[in-house]
């Protein structure tokens, strides 16, 4: 047991020292000011550490290197001069203690590139409102109590509805047997706080300040979940989620020609590209195809020169990649 410790413990120290490459981008489109900055837990809330460049039409982007673990931020201006105004109820913010509303960042296993959103405003929004299926699978082999009824799910309601409002016993999950408990939960756009109980409230999960995938509100560290889509969550009871469903099912992928100004080719050795999704920074959807193969060329003559994100769907999983066109 002493060992098992001691490597889990090497292997947070680990991936707590690794960075992704992020790419925040923001449409100022409206707003009057000189420089846009992203500000957030990853720079100390500076408001002149890391500028956006304006990349024409309103959009100003930048690409970080950004610590594994959860993060929050928002776009300024002019150091902090001017802010993002985020509401409680909008899907890309979540509520922290003192009541601020901030956007959201888990940093796991890939590079990111995010929506663009408007300046104050949630860019899931325009591209998929909801409402949205939530399953959630919980492993409950490591719980040395005794449940009694039920596992249960609790957290936030939104809209009078959601996930109970923390209601104790009121939404049972479903036993599939092999100490895995499980549910489907139709929900609104929102991102929710919330945590995994037995028996209502006789025993909680308990997390620590800064672990992945948790917010601390009040003292109180929840785990969150975004529904901006169609989700699926494998959770081990107690433990802090470090892989997204994407990466659960992680594969090897390969982009040539990247940046291009003709066609880019995509590769995958291991396993099978089922569909592809091209969006630009907007989130729209500019091309769409699906197959049954390990190489796909997609055509990039007839778009405009810019970041775009594929959204690679295979037999082992989903990935997004950022793509560059000249």
């Amino acid at each position: 047991m002493k060992k098992i410790t001691l490597l889990l413990f090497l292997l947070s120290l680990t991936i707590n020292s690794q960075t992704r490459d992020v790419t925040f981008s923001v449409n100022m489109t409206g707003e009057t000011f000189t420089q846009a900055y992203v500000s957030g837990s990853f720079n100390g809330w500076s408001g002149e550490a890391n500028p956006l460049t304006d990349q024409g039409s309103g959009i100003w982007s930048v690409t970080l290197p950004i610590p594994v673990g959860t993060h929050e931020y928002k776009f300024t201006y002019d150091n902090w001069t001017g802010q993002e105004s985020l509401t409680t109820g909008d899907v890309c913010s979540i509520t922290s203690g003192g009541g601020n509303n901030n956007r959201f960042l888990n940093v796991l296993g890939s590079d990111i590139v995010l929506l663009t959103p408007p300046f104050g405003g949630c860019a899931e929004s325009a591209t998929n409102p909801g409402p949205h299926d939530l399953t959630v699978n919980v492993d409950m082999s490591g719980y040395a109590g005794t449940i009694g009824t039920a596992v249960n799910i609790n957290g936030e309601n939104y809209n009078s509805q959601g996930l109970g409002a923390w209601c104790g016993a009121c939404i049972p999950l479903v036993d599939q047997g092999s100490d895995i408990w499980s549910i489907t939960l139709s929900l609104e756009e929102f991102t929710y706080q919330f945590k995994i109980t037995v028996d209502g409230w006789t025993d909680q999960e308990t997390f620590t300040e800064g672990d992945p995938g948790t917010v601390t509100n009040n003292g109180n560290v929840n785990r969150f979940i975004q529904m901006s889509g169609d989700k699926t969550i494998n959770l081990v009871w107690n433990q802090p989620q470090t892989l997204s469903s994407d990466e659960i099912s992680q594969f090897e992928s390969t982009v040539l020609n990247n940046p291009t100004d003709t066609q880019w080719t995509i590769k995958t050795p291991n396993t099978r590209i089922k569909s592809v999704q091209i969006f630009n920074v907007l989130g729209k959807r500019v091309y769409s195809v699906s197959l049954d193969k390990n190489e796909i060329m997609i055509p990039a003559y007839n778009l405009s020169s810019g970041i775009y994100i594929a959204k690679i769907q295979t037999e082992l999983g989903t990935k997004s990649i950022k793509l560059l066109r000249n």
